[in-house]
């Protein structure tokens, strides 16, 4: 290199991140400097160190398992949502790459965003969202928690649940048909911003799927609906769906 580099200083801007890419894939030494700096009271340099460690990890494999070990310690901690945000990536990441050393996490993740502080189950929801992307067959031991919090008395429960179903229908309905019934119910539910969700969550799945696409267009000009917000989503589905079925 040209300039001798500071790694803290160019992990903290974001800057010359293909040259430390690069440098970490072959030096083990400054391999071990990022991975102190995952501990850095600065959330950027973290951020960008992970970005680093997820850029190399298909090509490490003796880093993987410790490596979800210390995620699990930096998204109970993190209060920066670009780094929560990218803890969650790596997470999806690892989910393909090595989906074993995820299984083993997965019910504790849960188990967090169940009786985790705000902080804390916001942050969860960021991880299982990416998992359920990336590999939703890891997240089968929960499937039945998911429809419990779907029929919680918790908003926030019922609308992290849609969420979870609107990310496990990006791999396909066969992960999200035993949701439909639940689904279906909450366009009744009593809370504006429930329904608005479950609308939007529907019309998601149906763009995917011809059958279900006619249920819901069905249910939708069904609706008897008052509230604005939530009659604005419905016009907006219908709008997109009967685009779709005449395409």
């Amino acid at each position: 290199m040209e300039e001798e580099l500071d790694l803290r200083e160019a992990l903290a801007t974001g800057e010359r991140m293909q040259e430390i890419i690069a440098r970490a894939a072959i030096d083990k030494e400054f391999l071990k400097e990022i991975i102190g700096l995952l501990d850095d009271d600065l959330w950027t340099v973290q951020k960008n160190a992970l970005r680093v460690l997820s850029a190399i990890i298909e090509e490490t494999p003796e880093l993987q398992s410790a490596l979800v070990t210390k995620l699990m310690v930096m998204v109970r901690r993190s209060e920066s949502v670009p780094l929560t945000q990218e803890i969650a990536r790596t997470f999806g990441l690892l989910s393909r790459i090595n989906p074993e050393e995820v299984r083993k996490v997965v019910p504790i993740i849960f188990a967090n965003y169940r009786l985790g502080d705000p902080k804390i189950k916001i942050n969860m929801t960021y991880v299982l969202e990416e998992i359920m992307r990336a590999n939703p067959s890891l997240l089968s031991g929960v499937f039945k928690d998911i429809g419990v919090l779907l029929t919680s008395k918790s908003n926030a429960d019922k609308l992290a649940a849609l969420n979870f179903i609107s990310a496990l229908g990006d791999n396909g309905l066969r992960y999200v048909t035993p949701f439909l019934p639940k689904l279906f119910a909450l366009l009744n539910d009593k809370d504006d911003v429930v329904r608005a969700s479950a609308v939007e969550t529907l019309a998601k799945l149906a763009e995917k799927n011809k059958k279900l696409r006619a249920i819901v267009i069905e249910k939708f000009k069904e609706l008897d609906e008052r509230s604005g917000l939530v009659k604005r989503k419905v016009d907006e589905a219908l709008s997109e769906l009967l685009l779709l079925e005449k395409g």
